[in-house]
C-alpha cells in the first residue's frame, strides 16, 4: 500500500499507546495516518497538510478535544472531526457536537472496526462533496 499519497487522517491523543495501537491497526489502509499528542501539535500539523479527517482525544493537558474541533472547525471545515474519548457524558458528547460539528463520537475502548467503517464513511462522503462541487464541462 502507498501510503505516500491519499487522503489524510490524523489522531490526537496524549497517550502514546493509543497512538501506537490505532496506527497498528489502521496501517493498512488507502490513506496517510499522521498523530499527534497535543491540540498544539495537531494545530501546527493542519497549518502545514491538508487533513481529510481528524480523531482527536477529548481530555488531553493543554487543550480539549473539544476546543481543538472548535478551532478545527473555523479554521479548517472541509477537515471531518470525530471524537474518541475514555471520558464520555451526554454534555461532552453534545458540547462536541455543537461546539465542533463533530461528524462521530466514540468512547474508549472503541471497537477498530468501527472506527475504520466511520473513516471510510467520513473519505467516502468527503469525496461525494467534492465531487458534487466540481464543475462539469459542457
Amino acid at each position: 500500500m502507498d501510503h505516500t499519497s491519499g487522503p489524510i487522517v490524523l489522531f490526537v491523543d496524549d497517550d502514546e499507546n493509543i497512538l501506537r495501537g490505532l496506527t497498528r491497526v489502521l496501517r493498512n489502509q488507502p490513506y496517510r495516518l499522521f498523530t499527534a499528542r497535543s491540540g498544539e501539535e495537531a494545530m501546527r500539523v493542519l497549518m502545514t497538510q491538508r487533513v481529510s479527517v481528524i480523531i482527536a482525544d477529548e481530555q488531553m493537558p493543554g487543550m480539549s478535544g473539544t476546543d481543538l474541533l472548535a478551532w478545527v472547525s473555523e479554521n479548517c471545515p472541509e477537515t471531518i472531526r470525530m471524537v474518541l474519548t475514555g471520558h464520555a457524558s451526554t454534555s461532552t458528547a453534545i458540547r462536541a457536537i455543537n461546539e465542533g460539528s463533530v461528524f462521530r463520537f466514540f468512547t474508549k475502548p472503541c471497537n477498530e472496526v468501527d472506527l475504520a467503517l466511520a473513516i471510510r464513511e467520513a473519505l467516502d462522503n468527503k469525496k461525494k462533496a467534492e465531487d458534487s462541487a466540481t464543475p462539469t464541462s459542457p
